[in-house]
């Protein structure tokens, strides 16, 4: 039976149907219930969008996930891109790497975080070796540097999942064309290689974006309720009896929608623009 669009549709909508139900619908009707608090608050009913900008506790949680998520996904991106290149002059290694990949992409969270801490935690194999010889004396796996190692740790894989196609379709002729005309390697991609993958460079690097702003498990994992970032910030805002506050979640929560459907949207139009006027 051949798939046509028709069927595609009425196949995926149930888990279409599941999704709108478990996410969006929660989503909209307390985003609603927030915005309408907001526009008829009262001077004794504050709302919690304008405590999120007046609180900068919040806003160096969303900064720095911004900078954590742009900075990963500039490492993933370049990585991965010179391991989808290498992969293509090597084909017998594409299998087994791809399946590495395909397990890496899939590593993060606890997982991810138990490794990290077993190898360079303050009482990590690594830490203890590299503190023996008078190095890493002041490393801290929670810190900053310590999220960026992590959250790079689970995009390259992924970046090399997403690129090794695009990269496989680029037409090995042309390096050839270049090479006949006396163009060096490194003239042909910043001339001819670059451009052609640059659609699916920037679908990629919104995807990693997303993909590291959205990130939970890994962070909570290495700092507990102390990470920085804006999805540890949320879980925090909602969770306890006493200290939850679930309009102030709400607010996170929109910033955070909001950052990801930006960045997705934007990359994917960005990228088809890109190929129209290709």
């Amino acid at each position: 039976m051949q798939l046509t669009p028709t069927r595609a549709w009425l196949v995926a909508t149930p888990l279409l149907v599941l999704l709108a139900t478990a996410l969006v619908l929660p989503l909209g009707w307390r985003s609603l219930d927030l915005l309408h608090a907001c526009m008829n608050s009262s001077g004794g009913a504050p709302c919690a969008l304008h405590e999120l900008w007046a609180d900068r506790f919040y806003l160096d949680a969303i900064a720095r996930t911004v900078a954590l998520s742009a900075a990963s996904t500039a490492l993933g991106l370049v990585l991965g891109l010179g391991a989808a290149l290498h992969l293509v002059t090597h084909p017998r290694w594409e299998k087994p790497v791809a399946v590495l990949a395909g397990l890496g992409a899939n590593f993060a969270g606890v997982p991810l975080a138990l490794a990290l801490t077993l190898l360079l935690g303050s009482q990590g194999v690594l830490t203890a070796l590299a503190r023996s010889v008078g190095l890493l004396q002041g490393w801290d796996l929670a810190s900053d540097a310590g999220l960026l190692l992590a959250f790079t740790a689970f995009q390259v894989p992924l970046a090399l999942v997403l690129l090794m196609a695009p990269v496989r379709l680029l037409d090995p002729a042309l390096m050839d064309a270049a090479a006949t005309l006396g163009a060096t390697p490194a003239r042909f991609w910043r001339r001819v290689g670059l451009p052609l993958l640059a659609p699916s460079l920037i679908e990629t690097a919104s995807l990693l974006f997303a993909n590291a702003a959205a990130a939970y498990a890994t962070p909570f994992a290495l700092a507990g309720t102390a990470s920085p970032v804006l999805a540890v910030r949320i879980a925090a805002a909602v969770s306890g009896d006493i200290f939850s506050q679930p309009e102030l979640a709400t607010a996170l929560s929109l910033v955070m929608a909001v950052l990801l459907l930006g960045v997705i949207v934007g990359g994917r139009w960005l990228a088809a623009r890109w190929r129209r006027s290709a």
